[in-house]
């Protein structure tokens, strides 16, 4: 998979009012930071410099937000009326997301409810990370419900593995270990250059959104690169 750089920003849909982007993997929305030289941000700011608003803090008002080792669709608000309205969607939770994982093992069940409280992770070294309910360390847990349903198996190096598609009911929504630091992306079971870290990649967004019709459904269905 090709590293993220300020040119190979995926363009999935843009009209006057929004954008949407198939963000890459292992980067940032946006930062002040000095040093973060790759965000989203930036590869916006450098295909669309045009478009950038200096009377927001970023220069552009993302509609939701995606980890740092997230890949997929990214709403991008270009106006401050269509951000009201996006905010508003996403708020009320008439958005609908699903997202592609692949998993260690072989997952026997074709589809299930994953029900498991999640909390902020206090314990050294992990305080960057969600975990569930009775994890040592776990603070102020939340009751979370995420659709779990199998896509397909395969190998990868030898070992099985099982492509997912989750769909999460409440917010939060249940953290799953997506993937061996060395399984491929979750696009495919093909064979990949090994990434350094598991990742999730959010595959479309829908539901009753500002959008118009055409875009009501914004699949990405491939991490960028893959």
């Amino acid at each position: 998979m090709e590293p993220a750089s300020l040119e190979n920003l995926c363009v999935l849909y843009h009209s006057p009012d929004f954008i949407v982007v198939n963000k890459h993997w292992d980067i940032r929305i946006d930062s002040k930071m000095w040093y973060e030289k790759q965000t989203v941000q930036s590869q916006l700011r450098h295909r669309f410099p045009e478009l950038a608003d200096p009377g927001t803090y970023y220069g552009f008002r993302f509609c939701h937000q995606l980890d740092f080792s997230t890949s997929g669709a990214l709403c991008v608000a270009l106006n401050r009326p269509a951000a009201g309205k996006a905010y508003r969607c996403f708020k009320e939770r008439l958005v609908t997301k699903a997202y592609l994982a692949l998993v260690r093992g072989l997952v026997e069940s074709g589809r299930m409810t994953l029900d498991f409280a999640i909390g902020k992770n206090t314990s050294e070294g992990k305080t960057h990370m969600m975990c569930i309910e009775g994890t040592e360390g776990c603070e102020n847990p939340k009751p979370s419900q995420t659709e779990l349903t199998v896509l397909e198996y395969g190998c990868y190096n030898g070992d099985p593995v099982t492509k997912v598609l989750l769909q999460p009911l409440t917010v939060p929504c249940v953290s799953v270990s997506p993937r061996r630091p060395d399984a491929p992306a979750p696009g495919s079971l093909q064979r990949h250059r090994p990434p350094h870290r598991g990742r999730l990649h959010l595959q479309f967004a829908q539901g009753h959104h500002p959008l118009p019709h055409d875009a009501a459904r914004l699949p990405a269905t491939h991490p960028p690169g893959a």
